[in-house]
Protein backbone atom coordinates (compact mmCIF):
# COMPACT_ATOMS: atom_id res chain seq x y z
CA UNK A 1 0.00 0.00 0.00
CA UNK A 2 2.86 2.35 0.75
CA UNK A 3 4.12 1.72 -2.77
CA UNK A 4 0.75 2.81 -4.21
CA UNK A 5 0.86 6.01 -2.18
CA UNK A 6 4.40 6.72 -3.27
CA UNK A 7 3.58 6.17 -6.95
CA UNK A 8 0.56 8.50 -6.73
CA UNK A 9 2.68 11.26 -5.28
CA UNK A 10 5.41 10.75 -7.88
CA UNK A 11 2.85 10.88 -10.71
CA UNK A 12 1.49 14.18 -9.47
CA UNK A 13 5.00 15.60 -9.15
CA UNK A 14 5.88 14.53 -12.70
CA UNK A 15 2.75 16.20 -14.08
CA UNK A 16 3.59 19.39 -12.21
CA UNK A 17 7.14 19.49 -13.55
CA UNK A 18 6.02 18.64 -17.10
CA UNK A 19 3.80 21.70 -17.18
CA UNK A 20 6.71 24.07 -16.58
CA UNK A 21 8.00 25.85 -19.68
CA UNK A 22 11.70 25.79 -20.43
CA UNK A 23 12.94 29.40 -20.53
CA UNK A 24 14.99 30.52 -23.58
CA UNK A 25 18.73 30.73 -23.35
CA UNK A 26 19.50 34.37 -22.40
CA UNK A 27 22.84 34.14 -24.19
CA UNK A 28 21.40 33.30 -27.57
CA UNK A 29 18.02 35.05 -27.48
CA UNK A 30 15.43 34.91 -30.24
CA UNK A 31 16.51 35.04 -33.89
CA UNK A 32 16.36 38.32 -35.76
CA UNK A 33 12.87 39.08 -37.02
CA UNK A 34 12.32 39.11 -40.77
CA UNK A 35 9.92 41.54 -42.42
CA UNK A 36 6.66 39.92 -43.43
CA UNK A 37 5.94 42.50 -46.12
CA UNK A 38 8.33 43.74 -48.74
CA UNK A 39 8.18 46.09 -51.68
CA UNK A 40 9.60 44.40 -54.77
CA UNK A 41 10.59 46.11 -58.03
CA UNK A 42 9.92 44.84 -61.51
CA UNK A 43 11.45 41.47 -62.40
CA UNK A 44 15.23 41.60 -62.57
CA UNK A 45 15.47 45.00 -60.94
CA UNK A 46 17.29 43.81 -57.84
CA UNK A 47 19.91 41.93 -59.82
CA UNK A 48 20.67 44.89 -62.06
CA UNK A 49 20.70 47.33 -59.18
CA UNK A 50 23.09 45.20 -57.12
CA UNK A 51 25.75 45.56 -59.79
CA UNK A 52 24.93 49.17 -60.60
CA UNK A 53 24.76 51.14 -57.37
CA UNK A 54 27.07 53.88 -58.67
CA UNK A 55 28.13 55.28 -62.02
CA UNK A 56 25.45 55.18 -64.73
CA UNK A 57 22.22 54.40 -62.93
CA UNK A 58 18.76 53.92 -64.45
CA UNK A 59 15.61 55.05 -62.68
CA UNK A 60 14.36 51.47 -62.33
CA UNK A 61 17.63 50.44 -60.68
CA UNK A 62 17.50 53.43 -58.32
CA UNK A 63 14.01 52.42 -57.22
CA UNK A 64 15.12 48.78 -56.81
CA UNK A 65 18.06 49.83 -54.66
CA UNK A 66 15.84 51.97 -52.44
CA UNK A 67 13.37 49.13 -51.92
CA UNK A 68 16.25 46.82 -51.06
CA UNK A 69 18.52 49.02 -48.97
CA UNK A 70 16.65 52.08 -47.70
CA UNK A 71 17.17 52.09 -43.92
CA UNK A 72 13.92 53.85 -43.05
CA UNK A 73 11.90 51.45 -45.19
CA UNK A 74 13.55 48.50 -43.46
CA UNK A 75 12.58 49.93 -40.06
CA UNK A 76 8.98 50.36 -41.17
CA UNK A 77 8.80 46.84 -42.61
CA UNK A 78 9.67 45.30 -39.22
CA UNK A 79 6.41 46.66 -37.80
CA UNK A 80 4.69 43.87 -39.73
CA UNK A 81 6.70 41.25 -37.84
CA UNK A 82 5.62 42.74 -34.50
CA UNK A 83 1.99 42.92 -35.64
CA UNK A 84 2.11 39.26 -36.70
CA UNK A 85 3.35 38.33 -33.24
CA UNK A 86 0.42 40.26 -31.77
CA UNK A 87 -1.95 38.14 -33.89
CA UNK A 88 -0.37 34.95 -32.58
CA UNK A 89 -0.50 36.28 -29.04
CA UNK A 90 -4.18 37.19 -29.35
CA UNK A 91 -5.03 33.57 -30.21
CA UNK A 92 -3.47 32.42 -26.94
CA UNK A 93 -6.95 32.59 -25.38
CA UNK A 94 -7.56 29.19 -27.00
CA UNK A 95 -4.44 27.62 -25.52
CA UNK A 96 -5.48 24.98 -22.95
CA UNK A 97 -4.48 25.75 -19.39
CA UNK A 98 -3.08 22.83 -17.39
CA UNK A 99 -2.65 22.91 -13.62
CA UNK A 100 -1.39 20.20 -11.28
CA UNK A 101 -0.73 19.98 -7.57
CA UNK A 102 0.64 17.57 -4.98
CA UNK A 103 0.10 18.04 -1.25
CA UNK A 104 0.49 16.25 2.02
CA UNK A 105 0.10 17.02 5.73
CA UNK A 106 -1.10 15.92 9.10
CA UNK A 107 -3.24 16.94 12.09
CA UNK A 108 -3.36 16.04 15.74
CA UNK A 109 -6.48 15.82 17.86
CA UNK A 110 -7.02 16.13 21.61
CA UNK A 111 -7.12 12.87 23.58
CA UNK A 112 -5.58 11.00 20.63
CA UNK A 113 -2.12 9.63 20.19
CA UNK A 114 -0.28 9.89 16.91
CA UNK A 115 -1.27 12.09 13.96
CA UNK A 116 -3.86 11.95 11.21
CA UNK A 117 -1.97 12.14 7.89
CA UNK A 118 -3.23 13.02 4.41
CA UNK A 119 -1.86 13.25 0.89
CA UNK A 120 -3.38 14.12 -2.48
CA UNK A 121 -2.72 14.99 -6.09
CA UNK A 122 -4.82 16.82 -8.68
CA UNK A 123 -4.70 17.58 -12.38
CA UNK A 124 -6.98 19.99 -14.29
CA UNK A 125 -7.25 21.13 -17.92
CA UNK A 126 -9.22 24.26 -18.81
CA UNK A 127 -10.17 25.29 -22.37
CA UNK A 128 -11.75 28.52 -23.59
CA UNK A 129 -14.54 28.18 -26.18
CA UNK A 130 -15.49 30.68 -28.89
CA UNK A 131 -18.96 31.18 -27.36
CA UNK A 132 -17.34 32.72 -24.28
CA UNK A 133 -17.74 29.51 -22.29
CA UNK A 134 -14.93 27.74 -20.50
CA UNK A 135 -14.76 24.01 -19.91
CA UNK A 136 -12.65 22.45 -17.19
CA UNK A 137 -11.85 18.77 -16.73
CA UNK A 138 -10.18 17.81 -13.47
CA UNK A 139 -9.19 14.77 -11.50
CA UNK A 140 -8.24 14.43 -7.84
CA UNK A 141 -7.08 11.51 -5.76
CA UNK A 142 -5.88 11.27 -2.18
CA UNK A 143 -6.10 9.49 1.13
CA UNK A 144 -6.48 10.12 4.85
CA UNK A 145 -4.68 7.96 7.43
CA UNK A 146 -6.32 8.12 10.87
CA UNK A 147 -4.29 6.58 13.71
CA UNK A 148 -6.20 5.27 16.75
CA UNK A 149 -5.02 5.02 20.34
CA UNK A 150 -3.54 1.62 19.67
CA UNK A 151 -0.34 2.06 17.62
CA UNK A 152 0.01 0.13 14.41
CA UNK A 153 -3.70 0.14 13.50
CA UNK A 154 -4.05 2.84 10.83
CA UNK A 155 -7.43 3.46 9.22
CA UNK A 156 -7.12 4.38 5.47
CA UNK A 157 -9.81 6.44 3.73
CA UNK A 158 -9.30 6.94 -0.05
CA UNK A 159 -11.18 9.53 -2.10
CA UNK A 160 -11.01 10.13 -5.88
CA UNK A 161 -13.03 12.24 -8.27
CA UNK A 162 -13.19 13.08 -12.00
CA UNK A 163 -15.35 16.11 -12.84
CA UNK A 164 -16.33 18.36 -15.70
CA UNK A 165 -17.50 21.99 -15.31
CA UNK A 166 -18.87 24.23 -18.05
CA UNK A 167 -19.42 27.93 -17.44
CA UNK A 168 -21.36 29.74 -20.20
CA UNK A 169 -21.98 33.52 -20.01
CA UNK A 170 -25.51 34.42 -21.10
CA UNK A 171 -25.30 38.24 -21.20
CA UNK A 172 -22.00 39.93 -20.47
CA UNK A 173 -19.00 38.27 -22.18
CA UNK A 174 -21.31 36.00 -24.22
CA UNK A 175 -20.73 35.27 -27.90
CA UNK A 176 -17.88 34.90 -30.34
CA UNK A 177 -17.69 38.62 -31.08
CA UNK A 178 -16.77 39.44 -27.48
CA UNK A 179 -14.53 36.42 -27.05
CA UNK A 180 -12.44 37.10 -30.16
CA UNK A 181 -12.42 40.90 -30.06
CA UNK A 182 -8.66 41.03 -29.45
CA UNK A 183 -8.03 38.57 -32.29
CA UNK A 184 -9.99 40.73 -34.74
CA UNK A 185 -8.28 43.89 -33.52
CA UNK A 186 -4.87 42.25 -33.88
CA UNK A 187 -5.70 41.20 -37.45
CA UNK A 188 -6.81 44.74 -38.21
CA UNK A 189 -3.56 46.03 -36.79
CA UNK A 190 -1.67 43.63 -39.02
CA UNK A 191 -3.55 44.93 -42.06
CA UNK A 192 -2.90 48.45 -40.86
CA UNK A 193 0.83 47.64 -40.81
CA UNK A 194 0.56 46.66 -44.48
CA UNK A 195 -1.24 49.87 -45.42
CA UNK A 196 1.20 51.94 -43.40
CA UNK A 197 4.11 50.22 -45.11
CA UNK A 198 2.52 50.79 -48.51
CA UNK A 199 2.25 54.50 -47.69
CA UNK A 200 5.88 54.62 -46.57
CA UNK A 201 7.02 52.69 -49.65
CA UNK A 202 5.13 55.06 -51.94
CA UNK A 203 6.64 58.07 -50.17
CA UNK A 204 10.12 56.56 -50.48
CA UNK A 205 9.71 55.76 -54.18
CA UNK A 206 8.32 59.24 -54.81
CA UNK A 207 11.36 60.78 -53.10
CA UNK A 208 13.70 58.55 -55.10
CA UNK A 209 12.09 59.45 -58.43
CA UNK A 210 11.96 63.20 -57.78
CA UNK A 211 15.53 63.23 -56.40
CA UNK A 212 16.76 61.16 -59.35
CA UNK A 213 15.05 63.47 -61.86
CA UNK A 214 16.41 66.54 -60.11
CA UNK A 215 19.92 65.09 -60.20
CA UNK A 216 19.50 64.46 -63.94
CA UNK A 217 18.38 68.10 -64.40
CA UNK A 218 21.28 69.43 -62.34
CA UNK A 219 23.75 67.37 -64.35
CA UNK A 220 22.26 68.76 -67.55
CA UNK A 221 22.57 72.22 -66.08
CA UNK A 222 26.18 71.45 -65.16
CA UNK A 223 26.93 70.41 -68.74
CA UNK A 224 25.26 73.63 -69.94
CA UNK A 225 27.50 75.64 -67.58
CA UNK A 226 30.57 73.85 -68.92
CA UNK A 227 29.55 74.58 -72.50
CA UNK A 228 28.89 78.22 -71.61
CA UNK A 229 32.33 78.50 -69.96
CA UNK A 230 34.02 76.94 -73.00
CA UNK A 231 32.19 79.37 -75.29
CA UNK A 232 33.20 82.33 -73.09
CA UNK A 233 36.85 81.25 -73.13
CA UNK A 234 36.77 80.88 -76.91
CA UNK A 235 35.21 84.33 -77.19
CA UNK A 236 37.94 85.72 -74.93
CA UNK A 237 40.67 84.30 -77.13
CA UNK A 238 39.02 85.72 -80.27
CA UNK A 239 38.53 89.10 -78.62
CA UNK A 240 42.17 89.24 -77.50
CA UNK A 241 43.32 88.46 -81.05
CA UNK A 242 41.06 91.17 -82.47
CA UNK A 243 42.29 93.67 -79.86
CA UNK A 244 45.90 93.04 -80.88
CA UNK A 245 44.89 93.55 -84.48
CA UNK A 246 43.22 96.81 -83.49
CA UNK A 247 39.79 95.82 -84.77
CA UNK A 248 38.10 96.03 -81.32
CA UNK A 249 38.57 98.19 -78.27
CA UNK A 250 40.37 96.93 -75.16
CA UNK A 251 37.19 97.23 -73.12
CA UNK A 252 35.89 94.24 -75.09
CA UNK A 253 38.70 92.12 -73.65
CA UNK A 254 37.70 93.18 -70.11
CA UNK A 255 34.10 92.28 -70.80
CA UNK A 256 35.12 88.87 -72.14
CA UNK A 257 37.35 88.20 -69.12
CA UNK A 258 34.50 89.12 -66.77
CA UNK A 259 32.24 86.79 -68.67
CA UNK A 260 34.70 83.90 -68.18
CA UNK A 261 35.01 84.63 -64.43
CA UNK A 262 31.24 84.84 -63.97
CA UNK A 263 30.66 81.55 -65.80
CA UNK A 264 33.39 79.88 -63.77
CA UNK A 265 31.51 80.87 -60.62
CA UNK A 266 28.30 79.44 -62.09
CA UNK A 267 30.16 76.20 -62.85
CA UNK A 268 31.44 75.88 -59.26
CA UNK A 269 27.92 76.43 -57.90
CA UNK A 270 26.47 73.88 -60.34
CA UNK A 271 29.04 71.26 -59.28
CA UNK A 272 28.12 71.77 -55.63
CA UNK A 273 24.41 71.41 -56.37
CA UNK A 274 25.14 68.12 -58.16
CA UNK A 275 27.18 66.77 -55.22
CA UNK A 276 24.47 67.73 -52.73
CA UNK A 277 21.80 66.02 -54.84
CA UNK A 278 23.98 62.93 -55.22
CA UNK A 279 24.25 62.71 -51.44
CA UNK A 280 20.46 62.90 -51.09
CA UNK A 281 19.92 60.16 -53.67
CA UNK A 282 22.71 58.03 -52.19
CA UNK A 283 20.95 58.09 -48.81
CA UNK A 284 17.60 57.11 -50.33
CA UNK A 285 19.02 54.13 -52.24
CA UNK A 286 21.28 52.99 -49.39
CA UNK A 287 24.45 53.68 -51.33
CA UNK A 288 27.85 53.59 -49.68
CA UNK A 289 30.97 55.53 -50.54
CA UNK A 290 31.15 58.83 -52.40
CA UNK A 291 31.33 57.74 -56.02
CA UNK A 292 29.42 59.90 -58.45
CA UNK A 293 25.98 58.86 -59.63
CA UNK A 294 25.07 59.56 -63.24
CA UNK A 295 21.34 59.19 -64.00
CA UNK A 296 20.88 57.58 -67.40
CA UNK A 297 17.12 58.13 -67.79
CA UNK A 298 15.70 61.58 -68.53
CA UNK A 299 12.59 62.73 -66.62
CA UNK A 300 9.46 61.24 -68.08
CA UNK A 301 7.21 63.20 -70.41
CA UNK A 302 4.54 60.50 -70.28
CA UNK A 303 0.97 61.76 -70.34
CA UNK A 304 -1.38 60.32 -67.67
CA UNK A 305 -4.47 58.86 -69.30
CA UNK A 306 -6.94 59.34 -66.44
CA UNK A 307 -9.75 61.83 -66.57
CA UNK A 308 -10.40 63.92 -63.47
CA UNK A 309 -13.26 61.63 -62.41
CA UNK A 310 -11.09 58.52 -62.85
CA UNK A 311 -8.20 60.06 -60.91
CA UNK A 312 -10.50 61.06 -58.04
CA UNK A 313 -12.08 57.61 -57.89
CA UNK A 314 -8.67 55.91 -57.96
CA UNK A 315 -7.48 58.10 -55.08
CA UNK A 316 -10.54 57.31 -52.95
CA UNK A 317 -10.14 53.59 -53.67
CA UNK A 318 -6.36 53.20 -53.43
CA UNK A 319 -4.94 55.72 -50.98
CA UNK A 320 -3.49 53.64 -48.10
CA UNK A 321 -4.18 56.37 -45.54
CA UNK A 322 -7.88 56.19 -46.34
CA UNK A 323 -7.80 52.40 -46.11
CA UNK A 324 -6.19 52.72 -42.67
CA UNK A 325 -8.97 55.00 -41.45
CA UNK A 326 -11.67 52.69 -42.81
CA UNK A 327 -9.98 49.82 -40.99
CA UNK A 328 -9.83 51.95 -37.84
CA UNK A 329 -13.58 52.55 -38.20
CA UNK A 330 -14.22 48.81 -38.35
CA UNK A 331 -12.17 48.33 -35.18
CA UNK A 332 -13.96 51.22 -33.49
CA UNK A 333 -17.41 49.84 -34.36
CA UNK A 334 -16.39 46.42 -33.01
CA UNK A 335 -15.11 47.97 -29.78
CA UNK A 336 -18.35 49.93 -29.48
CA UNK A 337 -20.40 46.71 -29.68
CA UNK A 338 -18.14 44.93 -27.18
CA UNK A 339 -18.24 47.92 -24.81
CA UNK A 340 -22.03 47.88 -24.96
CA UNK A 341 -21.97 44.19 -24.04
CA UNK A 342 -19.86 45.00 -20.98
CA UNK A 343 -22.63 47.23 -19.59
CA UNK A 344 -24.94 44.19 -19.24
CA UNK A 345 -25.29 42.21 -16.00
CA UNK A 346 -23.17 39.11 -15.62
CA UNK A 347 -25.31 35.97 -15.88
CA UNK A 348 -23.45 32.68 -16.12
CA UNK A 349 -24.87 29.20 -16.55
CA UNK A 350 -22.75 26.72 -14.62
CA UNK A 351 -23.16 23.01 -15.30
CA UNK A 352 -21.04 20.29 -13.77
CA UNK A 353 -20.87 16.59 -13.15
CA UNK A 354 -18.48 13.79 -12.43
CA UNK A 355 -17.63 10.46 -10.93
CA UNK A 356 -16.58 9.90 -7.31
CA UNK A 357 -15.20 7.11 -5.23
CA UNK A 358 -14.79 6.83 -1.44
CA UNK A 359 -13.49 3.63 0.14
CA UNK A 360 -10.93 2.19 2.43
CA UNK A 361 -8.79 0.78 -0.36
CA UNK A 362 -7.51 2.34 -3.58
CA UNK A 363 -8.87 -0.49 -5.71
CA UNK A 364 -12.38 -0.29 -4.25
CA UNK A 365 -12.24 3.48 -4.55
CA UNK A 366 -11.56 3.35 -8.30
CA UNK A 367 -14.08 0.52 -8.78
CA UNK A 368 -16.82 2.75 -7.41
CA UNK A 369 -15.94 5.36 -10.03
CA UNK A 370 -15.92 2.71 -12.73
CA UNK A 371 -19.38 1.56 -11.65
CA UNK A 372 -20.72 5.06 -12.25
CA UNK A 373 -21.05 6.51 -8.77
CA UNK A 374 -21.26 10.22 -9.51
CA UNK A 375 -22.96 13.57 -9.17
CA UNK A 376 -24.21 16.52 -11.24
CA UNK A 377 -25.22 20.12 -10.67
CA UNK A 378 -26.56 23.12 -12.57
CA UNK A 379 -27.14 26.72 -11.60
CA UNK A 380 -26.95 30.38 -12.43
CA UNK A 381 -24.47 32.97 -11.22
CA UNK A 382 -25.65 36.57 -11.38
CA UNK A 383 -23.52 39.65 -10.78
CA UNK A 384 -24.99 43.15 -11.08
CA UNK A 385 -22.67 46.08 -10.38
CA UNK A 386 -24.27 48.93 -8.46
CA UNK A 387 -23.38 51.94 -10.56
CA UNK A 388 -21.71 50.53 -13.69
CA UNK A 389 -19.73 53.72 -14.22
CA UNK A 390 -16.57 52.31 -15.79
CA UNK A 391 -18.34 50.11 -18.38
CA UNK A 392 -20.81 52.84 -19.33
CA UNK A 393 -18.01 55.39 -19.72
CA UNK A 394 -16.07 52.96 -21.92
CA UNK A 395 -19.17 52.49 -24.09
CA UNK A 396 -19.73 56.23 -24.49
CA UNK A 397 -16.07 56.77 -25.23
CA UNK A 398 -16.08 54.08 -27.94
CA UNK A 399 -19.12 55.75 -29.57
CA UNK A 400 -17.31 59.10 -29.57
CA UNK A 401 -14.25 57.43 -31.06
CA UNK A 402 -16.39 56.05 -33.89
CA UNK A 403 -17.77 59.52 -34.62
CA UNK A 404 -14.24 60.90 -34.60
CA UNK A 405 -12.97 58.33 -37.13
CA UNK A 406 -15.94 59.00 -39.43
CA UNK A 407 -15.11 62.71 -39.31
CA UNK A 408 -11.46 61.91 -40.07
CA UNK A 409 -12.51 59.84 -43.09
CA UNK A 410 -14.65 62.71 -44.40
CA UNK A 411 -11.84 65.24 -43.83
CA UNK A 412 -9.20 63.05 -45.49
CA UNK A 413 -11.50 62.34 -48.46
CA UNK A 414 -11.93 66.08 -48.93
CA UNK A 415 -8.17 66.68 -48.74
CA UNK A 416 -7.53 63.87 -51.23
CA UNK A 417 -10.00 65.36 -53.71
CA UNK A 418 -8.39 68.76 -53.26
CA UNK A 419 -4.88 67.31 -53.73
CA UNK A 420 -5.83 65.46 -56.92
CA UNK A 421 -7.57 68.48 -58.40
CA UNK A 422 -4.55 70.63 -57.51
CA UNK A 423 -2.25 68.05 -59.12
CA UNK A 424 -4.28 68.10 -62.32
CA UNK A 425 -4.07 71.89 -62.46
CA UNK A 426 -0.33 71.71 -61.81
CA UNK A 427 -0.02 69.16 -64.62
CA UNK A 428 -1.73 71.52 -67.08
CA UNK A 429 0.57 74.35 -66.01
CA UNK A 430 3.67 72.11 -66.31
CA UNK A 431 2.60 71.04 -69.79
CA UNK A 432 2.31 74.70 -70.87
CA UNK A 433 5.67 75.49 -69.25
CA UNK A 434 7.36 72.87 -71.42
CA UNK A 435 5.78 74.29 -74.57
CA UNK A 436 6.94 77.81 -73.67
CA UNK A 437 10.40 76.55 -72.69
CA UNK A 438 10.76 74.67 -75.99
CA UNK A 439 10.07 77.86 -77.95
CA UNK A 440 12.29 79.99 -75.73
CA UNK A 441 15.22 77.56 -76.12
CA UNK A 442 14.88 77.51 -79.90
CA UNK A 443 14.76 81.32 -80.01
CA UNK A 444 17.77 81.65 -77.68
CA UNK A 445 19.82 79.33 -79.91
CA UNK A 446 18.88 81.29 -83.01
CA UNK A 447 19.59 84.62 -81.29
CA UNK A 448 23.05 83.51 -80.13
CA UNK A 449 23.93 82.34 -83.63
CA UNK A 450 22.94 85.72 -85.08
CA UNK A 451 24.97 87.63 -82.48
CA UNK A 452 28.02 85.49 -83.17
CA UNK A 453 27.71 86.20 -86.90
CA UNK A 454 27.33 89.91 -86.17
CA UNK A 455 30.36 89.82 -83.85
CA UNK A 456 32.52 88.26 -86.53
CA UNK A 457 31.29 90.98 -88.89
CA UNK A 458 32.09 93.65 -86.32
CA UNK A 459 28.45 94.67 -85.93
CA UNK A 460 28.08 93.29 -82.37
CA UNK A 461 30.31 93.55 -79.32
CA UNK A 462 31.67 90.75 -77.14
CA UNK A 463 29.28 91.89 -74.45
CA UNK A 464 26.37 91.35 -76.83
CA UNK A 465 27.55 87.80 -77.46
CA UNK A 466 28.04 87.19 -73.71
CA UNK A 467 24.55 88.44 -73.00
CA UNK A 468 23.13 86.17 -75.69
CA UNK A 469 25.05 83.20 -74.25
CA UNK A 470 23.77 84.02 -70.76
CA UNK A 471 20.24 84.12 -72.13
CA UNK A 472 20.78 80.76 -73.81
CA UNK A 473 22.11 79.26 -70.59
CA UNK A 474 19.07 80.58 -68.72
CA UNK A 475 16.78 79.20 -71.44
CA UNK A 476 18.43 75.78 -71.16
CA UNK A 477 18.02 75.81 -67.37
CA UNK A 478 14.40 76.85 -67.74
CA UNK A 479 13.85 74.10 -70.28
CA UNK A 480 15.44 71.48 -68.04
CA UNK A 481 13.47 72.71 -65.02
CA UNK A 482 10.25 72.62 -67.04
CA UNK A 483 10.81 68.97 -68.00
CA UNK A 484 11.74 68.14 -64.41
CA UNK A 485 8.69 70.02 -63.15
CA UNK A 486 6.40 68.16 -65.52
CA UNK A 487 7.82 64.79 -64.46
CA UNK A 488 7.39 65.77 -60.80
CA UNK A 489 3.79 66.81 -61.50
CA UNK A 490 3.09 63.39 -63.05
CA UNK A 491 4.69 61.58 -60.11
CA UNK A 492 2.78 63.74 -57.63
CA UNK A 493 -0.51 62.91 -59.34
CA UNK A 494 0.25 59.18 -59.28
CA UNK A 495 1.36 59.46 -55.67
CA UNK A 496 -1.81 61.26 -54.59
CA UNK A 497 -4.04 58.82 -56.46
CA UNK A 498 -2.25 55.84 -54.90
CA UNK A 499 -1.10 54.53 -58.29
CA UNK A 500 2.61 55.35 -58.10
CA UNK A 501 3.84 51.89 -57.13
CA UNK A 502 1.72 50.20 -59.80
CA UNK A 503 2.81 52.67 -62.47
CA UNK A 504 6.47 51.94 -61.71
CA UNK A 505 5.97 48.16 -61.52
CA UNK A 506 6.53 47.94 -57.75
CA UNK A 507 4.63 45.14 -56.03
CA UNK A 508 3.98 44.74 -52.31
CA UNK A 509 4.60 41.12 -51.34
CA UNK A 510 1.80 40.27 -48.90
CA UNK A 511 2.06 36.47 -48.94
CA UNK A 512 3.33 36.24 -45.37
CA UNK A 513 1.24 39.02 -43.90
CA UNK A 514 -1.97 37.46 -45.27
CA UNK A 515 -1.03 34.12 -43.72
CA UNK A 516 1.43 34.90 -40.90
CA UNK A 517 3.39 31.88 -39.67
CA UNK A 518 2.10 30.43 -36.45
CA UNK A 519 -1.44 31.86 -36.61
CA UNK A 520 -2.95 28.55 -37.64
CA UNK A 521 -4.88 30.04 -40.53
CA UNK A 522 -4.84 28.83 -44.07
Amino acid sequence: MNRTIFLSLCLGLVLLVAGCAVPPDPQTGPPDAEPLIRAEPAAGGNERAEAQSTGNLSLADAVALALRKNADLRVESLNSAMSAEDVKRSRAIYDPYVSASVSGGGTTEANRSGMNKNAGASLAVTQQLSTGASISVSGQTGFLVAREHEPGTPDFDYSSQVSVFITQPLLRNAGRQVTEVNIVLAKNSLQDALDRYRTFAADTVFSVVTTYNRLYALRQSLESRKASLDAARQLLETTKANAKAGTVRSIEVANAEYGVAFRLKDLVDAERYVRDQEASLRYLIGGEGKEEIIPSDPPTREEPQETEEQALQAALDLRPELKQLRLALQSSELQEQVSRNQTLPGVNLVVGGGLVGNNGTMGDNWQEMKDGQGWWSAGLQVTVPLGNTAAESDYRRSRIRGQQVRAQIAALSWRIRNDVQSDLRALISARLQIQVADKALAQALQRLGEYRESNRAGAATAQDVLNAEADLSAARSTHIDAIDGYASAVMKLWHDTGELLDQLGVKINTAKIENPPGTGEG
